[in-house]
Order: C-alpha cells, then sequence, then structure tokens
C-alpha cells in the first residue's frame, strides 16, 4: 500500500503540472531600456485579442500552445510577432518593443487632431448627415432653427429656416435626406439649372406613421434588389428579404440570422417559475446586430451571430463568405467571448466603400479598418481628448462627430481626417 501511494502522488504532482503548463504561459512587455510597458495588447495572428499587459507590463496567456503565433500592439511601439515555443512553459516571454518609427512630429499630430468644422458658437447642431451632394445639418439657434446645407469644406451653400420641431435628419437607402419631428416628415430636395444644385426645398410630406411604414423595414438596396429586414423572437432573430424591382411583389428569403444564446436565455426564462434567471441580465432585451449594407450593386451581411460576412450580388446570390473575428476574444475556458469595449457600430464610408468598426473605452473611442476577406480589423484613429462624442459618420477618409465641449454646451460638428 505504501509503494502504491509512493507512486500515486508523484503520479498526481506531474499531471498537475503538465496541467498548468498547458493552461498558462507568462510573458512581460520592455522596451529598449528594459522599462516595462502598460497597455500592451496582445493578439493572435487573426487580430483576435489575447491579453492585456498591466502596470508592470506583465500579461498571461490561457490556452495557449506551442506554434501558435502572437504579437503585441501598442501606438507608441512598433508591432511585434512572436512564435511560442515548448521553453515557455518554464521561462517567461520577453517581449523588447521598439519605439515607432512613424510617430509624427509635434506639429503633424496637431494637424491631425479634431478640430471644429463648422465654426459658429452660437449654433448648437441637433444632427447632421452626408451624401455626395455635401453636408446637412439641422442648426438650432436662439431665435430660429435651419436646415443648412454645407460643401466638404464647410462652407454655407444655402439654408432654409424650419420649425425646432424637427430634430432628426434622417438618410434613406437611396442617399435622399428626410427631417423628421414626432408628428411629420419632409423629404429635402434641390434647386437646379444646368445640373447645378443651389436652394433647397421641401418636397414630399408625410405623417410619421406613414413614413416609418414605409422605411421602418427597409435596410438597403441596389439597382435591381430592394432589402428588407424584420425581427422576431424578441428581437434575437433576423429575416432579411429582398424584391426585385420592376418585377413581382414576391418577398424572397435572403438570409436568416439566429443569435442563439440569446434564444436560449428567453426559452430558460419562460420555463423559469419567478421571472428571469438571475443569469440572464438584460441580454435578450437588446436586438441581435447584423448589419446589412449595399454598395457597388453588392450586398455585405456582418453576421456577428454566425462569425461571419456574407458577399451577395444583385440577384440575392451568395458570391463570397469570409470570416468574422474582430468582435470577440478568447475567453480563459477556451470560448470565444464578445468583446466588452466592442461599440456593436460597423460603419461604411460611402465615398471610399471602406467598412469601420468601433471600440470605446471610458467613452474613448477608436476606429478600427475592418479587412473584410479576414474578419479582422486595425486601429485607424482614437479620438482622445473628445469623450463621449456623438453621431460618428466617415466619408472620404474623414470621420464627423458632435460634440459639446466649451461653456454654452452647444453640440459643435468636428472632423478628422484618418486616411
Amino acid at each position: 500500500m505504501k509503494k502504491l501511494l509512493l507512486i500515486f502522488v508523484p503520479l498526481l504532482l506531474l499531471s498537475l503540472q503538465a496541467f498548468a503548463q498547458n493552461k498558462v504561459i507568462n510573458g512581460i512587455c520592455l522596451d529598449n531600456r528594459n522599462k516595462p510597458i502598460r497597455d500592451v495588447g496582445i493578439y493572435s495572428i487573426d487580430s483576435t485579442i489575447l491579453a492585456v499587459t498591466n502596470k508592470d507590463g506583465l500579461f498571461s496567456l490561457i490556452n495557449s500552445k506551442p506554434g501558435d503565433t502572437i504579437y503585441a500592439s501598442h501606438m507608441s511601439y512598433d508591432n511585434m510577432t512572436y512564435v511560442i515555443d515548448n521553453e515557455n512553459y518554464n521561462k517567461r516571454i520577453v517581449l523588447k518593443l521598439s519605439q515607432s518609427a512613424v510617430t509624427l512630429p509635434e506639429v503633424e499630430i496637431q494637424g491631425n487632431v479634431p478640430h471644429v468644422a463648422y465654426d459658429n458658437k452660437v449654433v448648437s447642431v441637433k444632427d447632421f448627415e452626408i451624401n455626395e451632394k455635401g453636408i446637412y445639418l439641422l442648426a438650432q439657434r436662439r431665435r430660429n432653427n435651419a436646415l443648412l446645407h454645407l460643401n466638404f469644406a464647410c462652407d454655407t451653400l444655402t439654408e432654409l429656416k424650419i420649425s425646432p420641431d424637427y430634430y432628426n435628419i434622417f438618410k434613406d437607402v437611396y442617399g435622399e435626406m428626410h427631417i423628421v419631428s414626432e408628428k411629420d416628415v419632409w423629404q429635402v430636395g434641390h434647386k437646379t439649372y444646368k445640373d447645378k444644385v443651389f436652394d433647397m426645398e421641401l418636397l414630399y410630406h408625410s405623417s410619421l406613421n406613414e413614413f416609418l411604414t414605409v422605411f421602418q423595414n427597409i435596410a438597403c438596396a441596389t439597382d435591381s434588389l430592394l432589402i428588407g429586414g424584420q425581427y422576431f423572437f424578441f428581437d434575437q432573430e433576423i429575416y432579411y428579404y429582398y424584391f426585385n424591382i420592376g418585377g413581382n411583389r414576391q418577398p424572397h428569403v435572403l438570409h436568416h440570422c439566429v443569435n442563439q444564446e440569446g434564444r436560449d436565455y428567453i426559452f430558460f426564462a419562460f420555463k423559469y417559475r419567478w421571472g428571469f434567471p438571475p443569469q440572464s441580465g438584460n441580454l435578450f432585451f437588446k436586438p441581435t446586430y447584423d448589419p446589412i449594407f449595399a454598395y457597388d450593386n453588392k450586398i455585405y451581411l456582418f453576421s456577428f451571430d454566425e462569425d461571419k460576412t456574407f458577399v451577395f450580388n444583385n440577384l440575392g446570390e451568395v458570391v463570397n463568405e469570409y470570416p468574422l473575428t474582430f468582435h470577440k476574444y478568447r475567453h480563459w475556458n477556451g470560448k470565444m467571448k464578445p468583446i466588452k469595449k466592442w461599440g456593436k457600430k460597423v460603419l461604411l464610408d460611402w465615398a471610399t466603400g471602406k467598412f469601420y468598426t468601433i471600440f470605446e473605452d471610458a467613452g474613448v473611442t477608436t476606429i478600427k479598418r475592418v479587412n473584410l476577406e479576414t474578419g479582422t480589423a486595425e486601429n485607424v484613429y482614437t479620438i482622445s481628448g473628445f469623450a463621449f462624442v456623438e453621431n460618428i459618420r466617415i466619408y472620404n477618409g474623414k470621420v464627423y462627430f458632435l460634440y459639446k465641449n466649451d461653456n454654452t454646451r452647444n453640440s459643435r460638428l468636428y472632423e478628422v481626417s484618418i486616411e
């Protein structure tokens, strides 16, 4: 019995040691003076975030194994790639990062900070939208409100006095502008002469209920297809369907997206005697987010519930299918979990056709460019010094947003180049 016990104990210790080795790999990030670097992101080769260094530059990797490639990323340093080997189970990974060689001089940095695009301190911008004709914004003044049409240098081309009841500018799937109140909607048009656009005018009027009946389920459109979307099962499922423009009115299913986790929570909630289960939180009160866009006669569906991007042609047929990974990270239990800092937002630059996404940390917004083929996203700009910006739009490589930063508390329109 003693011999058996002596044999069992070493085997148990070896098993525990092997288990620990397979689960955790430790590392540190240092600069060229061997000082620790905090807030370095450690990513897998597909840009999934694995860890972030603490104030001592330390990080830990769970479920990583020999042969895995990782890289360290920080705004002030060059990225560094490292391949994990067997020795890393017994010794700490040391990543020495070099100061970024592309750091801009101070003058250039100051030139690339957000600045006021429409510089009028007595005007508070209630809302704005952009299309190929320019920038439209709702300007609130002390004595009157107006709809302004600006060019891309933010010079006022024309203005139209409107009621202060109009609080929102809605851009439909064809790029046309509408001003919206709690009761009615007007479409915004332009007078033209020899292909030149000048004074604005309000063209078509409808009640808000009539307008919502027409537009609330329309997602996007191509030259030949009109794409609609409708939620089901407590907004945890969404069906995208299409109609052939000029054809019959028969809807055709384009794609069906399901938030399986949300559906499961709701299912168990119905079985729970005293209401919703404590662990469910308010997950299923939020609609599933699977946005769809039409650009250059193609349709792009970001199905975050399936971790895939689908590209459809002008006939509604799938022509490409790509992985989608930038919104998740590998949890300590080995499962992929949504990144909490991801703002659940995909933006399309309608001038260039590039897609962007947003990450938010303590009110600071970071904009990342989406690589459709790999499903990853890379940092292009952090709007530092402007906490909790509103109404972000991207057009022709520039970011536009609203921000309140003076004593008047007026919302002002800012812009910054990111490309």
